[in-house]
């Protein structure tokens, strides 16, 4: 299973940052927004995704 991990911003860096929208101007990107620096940016969806791995519990 993939997770998606919020991004930083890139025009200050911050990780406070929330889903705008979940496309932008093409499908592959969200756009997000940053509390930081109140800026609206995109994202390429699948950029910052991470395998979830699951544990036996034996």
């Amino acid at each position: 299973m993939l997770i998606d991990r919020p991004p930083c911003c890139p025009f200050c860096n911050s990780s406070e940052v929330s889903l705008h929208s979940p496309f932008g101007t093409a499908q592959l990107v969200r756009q997000y927004y940053c509390h930081s620096c109140r800026s609206v940016f995109e994202y390429v969806r699948w950029q910052n995704t991470v395998e979830e791995i699951g544990f036996d519990s034996d």
